[in-house]
C-alpha cells in the first residue's frame, strides 16, 4: 500500500494511572524508516535484510509493518527506488504491509527507535496515547496515522529526561527504567526514586542512570522477562590495536552489572540475573571497506516481535552463530532469526535501532511471580497466583500444568479472588518431581494470551525437594 500524507497536529491528553509497556508484550505492528543508507560496496539484498525480515516476521505473526519515507524528490536517492517492487521482488506482498510516503520526516533516518513513540496505557491497559519529543516527527505522523492522542515533551525538557528511545528500558510493571549516560548526555546520575515526569507521566518508580561507554541501553543491555536481562561481554580479546582506540567497555559493562544488581530488584522482588553474550571483534572488511569496532558489533541490539526476535548479525559466522544459539537458550520456543546489520552498525545501529514496536489495542495486562527452582515437598499443593486485567474484563483464566515432563497438560480453571486477583493450586508431588506450568488468560472481546508468551512450547519450571 502506497500513500502519501503531509504536516499533521496533535492533541495533548491527561495521563491516569499509566503504564509503559515492556519490550516481550504483545504488539500489534513495527515502524521503520526507509531513507538510502547503503555502502556503495554492499549488496542490495544485506542492506534490505533488516526491512525484508522484519516484515516477513510481522507477516508471520499477522501484525501490520509500516515503513515511512521521503517523497522521490527529496530522497537525495542517487539511484531511484521503489520499496514496493522491492518487495514484491522477494516474494513479499501483504496486506499487512503498508508503504507511506510523507513530506516531513526528520533527516536522522533511519533511527526510528529515536523517533519519540514512547507508548502509555491509560489505567494501565486503557486507551493509549503517544509521548514524543518536538523533533520526532516519525512518532508525531504515526500518532495521526494510526489515531492515537500524542502528548509533546517540552523542549526544556529534554536535558533532563531521554530524548531517544534506545536510551529506555523498562520491566512493563512501573518498577523501573534504566539508562546510559556519557558524556553526551546530560542526565542525571544514579538512582532517582519517583523521577517527576516519569512517575507522573509513563508510572515509573525508579530511574537508574548508569554511566557507561555506550550512548544507549539498548547497544548493552535487553530485558527479556522481568527478571532476565541479556548483557553484552567484550573481552579484551575482542579488540584491535590497529584499529580501536578505547579498550575499556567490559568495565563499564560490569558496573553497570553491579550497579543494577545493587540498586534494583524485579517486580516480584528478586534480583535480575545477567547472561552474557560475547559481541563480533573489531573487524576491518577489505571488500566493503566497513571496519566495525567491537563496541557497535553488540548482538543485544535485538527486537522481539511477540513470538519471533530478529538477532543482529556481522558476517563473522563463529560470533553470529554463538550469539543466534545464545538466544535459543534464553528464549526458549521463540523463532529466534538473524538480520544482516553490518553496514548499519558501524554506524552504531543495529535492528533495535532500526526499528520501533507498536503495542497492542486492549492489551490484557499480566503480572505473575512464578515457581521456580526446589520446593518443599507440601501435601497441599503448590499456590499459582496471578494478576490480569483487560478494558474489556477476563473471561477465563486457566492453570496447565503437568510433571515429570511428560504427557498432555493437565488444566483447572484459576478461582478469581478479588480485585483481578486469580488462584489455583498444582497438586502435590512426590519428592524429586519436575513440573512445568502456563497460564491461559482470555478476555471478554475473545482474544487469548498465555503467560509466558510462547507456552505451550516453553513454560514455567520448578522441582520438589
Amino acid at each position: 500500500m502506497l500513500l502519501l500524507l503531509f504536516p499533521f497536529c496533535v492533541a495533548s491528553p491527561q495521563v491516569s494511572n499509566p503504564r509503559h509497556p515492556a519490550e516481550w508484550e504483545e504488539i500489534r505492528g513495527v515502524v521503520m524508516g526507509f531513507r538510502y543508507f547503503k555502502n556503495p560496496n554492499v549488496s542490495w539484498d544485506e542492506a534490505f535484510d533488516p526491512f525484508i525480515k522484519t516484515a516477513r516476521a510481522c507477516i508471520d505473526e499477522g501484525i501490520d509493518f509500516y515503513i515511512v519515507e521521503l517523497p522521490e524528490s527529496q530522497s537525495k536517492n542517487p539511484v531511484p527506488i521503489r520499496l514496493d517492487t522491492v518487495f514484491s521482488n522477494r516474494n513479499i506482498d501483504s496486506p499487512l504491509v503498508h508503504i507511506i510516503t510523507i513530506d516531513s520526516l526528520s533527516n536522522t533516518l533511519p533511527w526510528v527507535r529515536d523517533h519519540g513513540m514512547y507508548q502509555i496505557y491509560q489505567n494501565e491497559v486503557g486507551d493509549r496515547l503517544f509521548f514524543n519529543f518536538p523533533d520526532d516527527q516519525t512518532g508525531r505522523f504515526m500518532a495521526k496515522f494510526l489515531d492515537i492522542p500524542s502528548e509533546i515533551i517540552h523542549s526544556e525538557m529534554a536535558d533532563n529526561y531521554y530524548t531517544d528511545g534506545g536510551n529506555f528500558l523498562t520491566d512493563g510493571h512501573g518498577t523501573f527504567n534504566i539508562a546510559a549516560t556519557n558524556t553526551s548526555e546530560k542526565l542525571p546520575a544514579g538512582l532517582l526514586e519517583e523521577y517527576d515526569y516519569f512517575y507522573q507521566n509513563f508510572g515509573i518508580k525508579k530511574t537508574l542512570n548508569l554511566s557507561t561507554s555506550f550512548v544507549h541501553v539498548d547497544y548493552f543491555i535487553k530485558l527479556i522477562d522481568e527478571e532476565t536481562a541479556l548483557i553484552a561481554y567484550i573481552p579484551n580479546s575482542n579488540y584491535d590495536i590497529s584499529i580501536d582506540e578505547f579498550y575499556d567497555d567490559q568495565h563499564a559493562i560490569d558496573q553497570a552489572v553491579i550497579s543494577i544488581s545493587q540498586q534494583l530488584e524485579s517486580a516480584y522482588g528478586r534480583e535480575i540475573k545477567f547472561v552474557p553474550i560475547q559481541n563480533a571483534p573489531t573487524s576491518y572488511d577489505r571488500d566493503t571497506k566497513i571496519v566495525l569496532n567491537t563496541s557497535k558489533a553488540t548482538y543485544i541490539n535485538s527486537i522481539i516481535i511477540n513470538k519471533t526476535v530478529l538477532v543482529p548479525q556481522y558476517d563473522v559466522k563463529l560470533y553470529d552463530e554463538r550469539a543466534l544459539e545464545a538466544y535459543r537458550k534464553a528464549m526458549p520456543g521463540y523463532n529466534i532469526v538473524g538480520v544482516a546489520c553490518r553496514q548499519y552498525a558501524h554506524l552504531a545501529g543495529a535492528i533495535h535501532c532500526l526499528t520501533h514496536e507498536i503495542y497492542a489495542d486492549n492489551p490484557i495486562y499480566v503480572r505473575h511471580k512464578w515457581l521456580q527452582g526446589k520446593l518443599s515437598h507440601h501435601p497441599g499443593g503448590y499456590p499459582v497466583n496471578v494478576i490480569a486485567k483487560s478494558s474489556d474484563g477476563i473471561q477465563t483464566v486457566n492453570l496447565h500444568w503437568r510433571a515429570n515432563e511428560q504427557g498432555e497438560f493437565s488444566s483447572v480453571p484459576m478461582v478469581s479472588t478479588k480485585n483481578d486477583q486469580f488462584q489455583a493450586t498444582i497438586p502435590a508431588a512426590k519428592s524429586g518431581t519436575p513440573i512445568d506450568y502456563y497460564i491461559e488468560i482470555q478476555n471478554n472481546n475473545g482474544k487469548r494470551i498465555h503467560k509466558p508468551q510462547v507456552a505451550p512450547t516453553d513454560s514455567y519450571s520448578f522441582s520438589i525437594q
